[in-house]
């Protein structure tokens, strides 16, 4: 009898312990508030392929969505309305110009956070470059970590027009190290071609 009661007693006081350490407190259960909510998005901004070292005048054009897969489906789509921004010519002839994914570049580091998708037309840094002579409204000084696609490496700049201290990523930086947070512009190269 006094065995059963033992068990019984530690029993329950192992149950009391693992309610206990299980129950969530204030401090772990508390909600986000406005201050700590973090809102991803997905944006886009495309240019046109320059040969050698980028314009620091080139043309970029802008658009936001809700996914990643918006913002992807939208560049493989052609960039509907953005493309003919960029290449007058397009208007005319939408089959002249297509569209390429030539890098992404993230507020958190290991591809977490908002996405910035970078296009171009052509189909890639084959022979050309992609230059972003500056980041687009909320997304200057964000940036920690980066990835080229389409035969491209990237570079991110400290300063706008590819300017001061640089990052390179061969094609993908899971951080930029000394310079998250810090990126202003940023030039996709062919792949073996550093800033």
């Amino acid at each position: 009898m006094k065995a059963r009661r033992l068990l019984a007693t530690a029993s329950l006081v192992m149950a009391i312990a693992l309610i206990t350490v299980s129950a969530p407190t204030a401090a772990t259960a508390a909600p986000q508030t406005d201050e700590t909510r973090t809102e991803q998005r997905a944006c886009t901004v495309g240019t046109v392929p320059q040969r050698g070292e980028p314009d620091p005048d080139v043309p970029v054009v802008v658009s936001c969505f809700d996914t990643l897969t918006e913002a992807e489906t939208f560049v493989e789509e052609g960039a509907p309305g953005d493309l003919e921004q960029l290449t007058p010519q397009a208007r005319t002839d939408v089959t002249a110009a297509s569209t390429v994914i030539v890098g992404r570049q993230y507020t958190g580091t290991g591809r977490t956070g908002s996405v910035l998708v970078q296009w171009g037309t052509g189909s890639g840094c084959y022979g050309v470059t992609y230059g972003f002579p500056s980041m687009p409204s909320g997304w200057n000084d964000v940036i920690r970590s980066s990835e080229g696609f389409n035969n491209c490496w990237v570079s991110d700049y400290a300063n706008t027009s590819y300017g001061g201290a640089v990052y390179n990523c061969t094609p993908y930086c899971s951080s930029l190290g000394t310079m998250a947070a810090q990126t202003s512009s940023v030039v996709y190269r062919p792949s073996g071609s550093l800033g």
